[in-house]
């Protein structure tokens, strides 16, 4: 048995051996229908039958082989969109014409999966996802939808206070968001403009890069303090520069 895709004009050749003469059926399809090794351009699927006789027509024999015909499914992907950098969007995949051996997705970054018909992306900068669709037959079909990143200053948040008492809850002050590529500087100052905490370059919603309410190891007292924030949107495009205050309770 055989497959082919109509789509791109292919053949099957189809082959019997051990007769004398052959008559194969239905002729619709066939360069020959009396030769051992026709072959075959069916616009549908079709169950070929080749009986063999023998030089004296004493004898015959039968066989049978089908030939699978495809054509080209269809693959639609809803348009992108202009999103916030960090925005998680399902790519659902409408397909028609299968059954399908391969779906593929490219660039493979950031997607839940490659190979299923609705992955989840998160878009982190601009970026064109394709999917393409390959049938049993060997037919082909791809769409692809474009995204394009814009960053805004409300993708990042630092609290206005936090308590770092040792309970495990709002212990750290550190700088949180989505679809932040580094924190390049953190800064935080007392009401006398002295640096008690600074961290650069390292990533947002990091534990490990915030600060704990000590300085030189010893616990800052209650009080207001000012930060300041330099983050990087993944898009590589935009620098923000966040500044505010936040309370230290004990």
């Amino acid at each position: 048995n055989d497959t082919i895709c109509a789509s791109l004009n292919e053949r099957a050749p189809l082959l019997a051996q051990g007769a004398f003469r052959y008559v194969w059926s239905p002729a619709s399809g066939l360069n020959g229908s009396a030769i051992p090794n026709p072959v075959a351009t069916p616009a549908a699927t079709t169950n070929y039958r080749v009986i063999g006789f023998d030089a004296e027509n004493c004898f015959t024999d039968t066989a049978f082989v089908t030939v699978g015909v495809g054509y080209n499914p269809t693959v639609d992907i809803p348009a992108g969109r202009l999103v916030v950098a960090g925005t998680q969007v399902l790519l659902q995949a409408n397909l028609s014409g299968g059954p399908f051996r391969r779906l593929l997705w490219t660039p493979d970054k950031d997607l839940s999966c490659n190979n299923c018909p609705a992955p989840l992306a998160t878009i982190q900068d601009n970026i064109r996802y394709q999917l393409e669709a390959e049938t049993i037959y060997g037919c082909r079909a791809s769409d692809a939808a474009v995204f394009t990143v814009e960053c805004k200053p409300d993708q990042v948040f630092v609290p206005n206070a936090f308590s770092p008492d040792g309970d495990g809850v709002n212990d750290i002050l550190m700088v949180r968001g989505i679809g932040v590529a580094r924190v390049k500087s953190f800064r935080i100052f007392n009401r006398f403009g002295q640096v008690v905490f600074e961290k650069q370059n390292f990533a947002a919603n990091d534990p490990n890069a915030g600060w704990n309410g000590h300085v030189n190891g010893v616990p800052s007292t209650p009080d207001v303090y000012i930060y300041t924030a330099e983050v990087l949107c993944t898009s590589g495009q935009t620098v923000f520069t966040y500044k505010g205050n936040v309370t230290l309770f004990r």
